[in-house]
């Protein structure tokens, strides 16, 4: 084969993989400076064969796309750890993110202390001393599936079944197998930086960011971690807790009913939101709705005027996105910073609605860059709310003037509620990335490069603007659907397919699409028209207008 490198060229034999071609080239540099191989936009690890005549390039350990892989490969470490210390009596199931942790649960339920988990550390630490190597083999579906059952690893079997493939690649360290869906760095030896705490019902496994070295201490989110697990205990309840029992509903025509219920959920938590804000004395007069990008709030705030409504109580809803400054006036400002707000045209505007003068109200023109106004003024009727909907709505600095017992703030996130399997979790910031990008395209004129170009950007502007006031939050509303990942893989794989090598986006596209590997599809017929799903995929009935989420 013939393989370029740091512009020059090598012979290598049939089977070589990058490992082979670093320890031709790395001439004693820092093993931290390639863990991962990006061979013309297809990254694979360093056990895995080049398939052909390709041109390399290294990922350093520090990178995003190296994170990635440190975050698997320390879940396998976990899980290797666990199998050794309790005899492969106990096995561990990762949940879901907590903040920058893993929340992890034991398979027996058990609760673990911190001092138990010190010593699960400990032969983390050994292992990671020993650098045991991870490597590769390429496995049968049929192979795969006995090897599963044998250790009554039932519901990964059954997943493997049903992915569309008649092989696959599973990691191995020791005698342990597992597989997992993204390349594994070379060995345990990288694995460093971690740390475990005691969090009931389970634990948490602290990852650093790309290029930390060491955990940073953060805020505990208590309120997050209700909803996760309330939304985890729920699956389980309606017999859906993962992928393989999702694809068994889809094919056995029972996915009607898991997606009534899913709605009904919704509409059950909107309601008690709804008689929770009218029930408060002394009275709520603010309602802040904030929530990162493609939560769903336009279509949720929607929704829960309706059920205020019902109550008795007519609010007047404001967006924020209508309060930018004129777009000369921002001087190069970003325009996901609170900088880019009016803020002086916002407070003047909520301070009169409460105390029930006329307001006219402004609508912000995109493509002018400027402020229209509506023709017909409004006025709040007597102690009825003012509703908030954007980025900024937690922020202090926006609503000071309003005090906090008069304030009802709700936090919007997607937080999925199933996994691939117990090693193998789904990112909710994927699940928020595919409803933009297929929102984009319907609503905004975007493409699919266009949505993926920006959402690095987008995620900057959540850390900085949303994430670091969710905590102010007095509820959580969860806005993911069990069943929507199915139907966003129906609409987003195409798209993503036509991304072709060479295009600098061909990486994220090629890993999401391996992402929804396992995944059946589903239609979007199925989807009832008053889903916040129906936010991105597109109304059918119902047409509402589209904002920014």
């Amino acid at each position: 084969m013939h393989i370029t490198c740091e512009g020059k060229a090598y012979e290598l034999f049939e089977g070589a993989t990058p490992q082979n071609l670093w320890n031709m080239v790395s001439g004693g540099r820092d093993p931290e400076m390639a863990v991962l191989a990006d061979c013309e936009g297809d990254i694979i690890d360093f056990q895995t064969p080049f398939t052909g005549d390709t041109d390399v390039k290294w990922i350093p350990l520090g990178s995003p796309l190296a994170h990635r892989a440190y975050q698997r490969s320390l879940i396998m470490l976990l899980a290797i750890a666990a199998k050794e210390v309790y005899g492969g009596k106990i096995e561990v199931a990762v949940k879901h993110a907590l903040g920058k942790a893993l929340y992890c649960e034991f398979s027996d339920g058990h609760v673990p202390l911190q001092k138990e988990l010190d010593v699960l550390r400990y032969k983390m630490e050994e292992i990671v001393k020993e650098g045991r190597d991870i490597t590769q083999l390429t496995v049968g579906i049929s192979k795969a599936e006995a090897f599963l059952r044998l250790k009554g690893r039932k519901a990964d079997a059954d997943l493997v079944t049903q992915m569309p493939v008649k092989e696959i690649s599973v990691s191995q360290c020791g005698t342990f197998i597992d597989y997992f869906f993204g390349p594994m760095l070379p060995d345990m030896s990288f694995l460093k930086i971690f740390h475990l705490s005691s969090y009931a019902p389970g634990f948490l496994l602290h990852v650093p960011d790309p290029g930390e070295k060491e955990i940073k201490v953060q805020e505990e989110t208590p309120l997050f971690a209700r909803v996760f697990l309330e939304s985890q205990k729920w699956s389980e309840l309606i017999g859906c807790h993962s992928l393989a029992e999702l694809n068994d509903a889809i094919d056995g025509g029972s996915i009607i009913d898991l997606i009534a219920v899913a709605e009904a959920l919704h509409e059950k938590k909107l309601a008690e939101l709804a008689d929770e804000i009218c029930g408060q004395n002394p009275g709520i007069r603010l309602v802040c709705i904030a929530g990162p990008s493609s939560s769903g709030k336009t279509t949720f705030m929607k929704r829960l005027i309706i059920h205020l409504w019902v109550n008795g109580v007519h609010p007047v809803m404001l967006s924020l996105d209508d309060y930018f400054r004129n777009r000369d006036e921002m001087g190069g400002e970003s325009w996901e910073n609170l900088q880019a707000m009016d803020i002086s045209l916002f407070e003047e505007t909520v301070i009169n609605l409460l105390e029930g003068k006329e307001v006219q109200l402004p609508r912000f023109n995109f493509i002018t860059g400027k402020k229209e106004w509506y023709d017909e003024p409004v006025r709040l009727g007597e102690n009825q709310p003012v509703l908030v909907e954007g980025l900024h709505a937690l922020n202090p600095k926006l609503t000071y003037f309003v005090p906090g017992y008069q304030q009802m703030r709700i936090y919007l996130s997607a937080l999925t509620q199933i996994n691939i399997n117990n090693h193998n979790r789904i990112s909710t910031s994927d699940t928020r990335l595919l409803r933009r990008m297929v929102r984009d395209v319907q609503y905004r004129g975007h493409s699919p490069e266009d949505t993926l170009s920006i959402w690095k950007s987008v995620r900057r502007g959540e850390e900085e603007n949303i994430f670091s006031f969710q905590n102010r939050a007095d509820r959580v509303f969860n806005s993911a659907l069990i069943y929507e990942l199915p139907v966003l893989k129906k609409m987003t794989r195409p798209m993503l397919e036509r991304i072709k090598k060479g295009n600098p986006l061909y990486p994220e596209a090629q890993r999401l699409i391996h992402f929804f590997e396992p995944f059946r599809e589903l239609s979007d017929d199925f989807v009832p028209d008053n889903s916040i799903l129906r936010e991105f995929i597109g109304y059918k009935k119902t047409k509402f207008s589209q904002k920014e989420s």
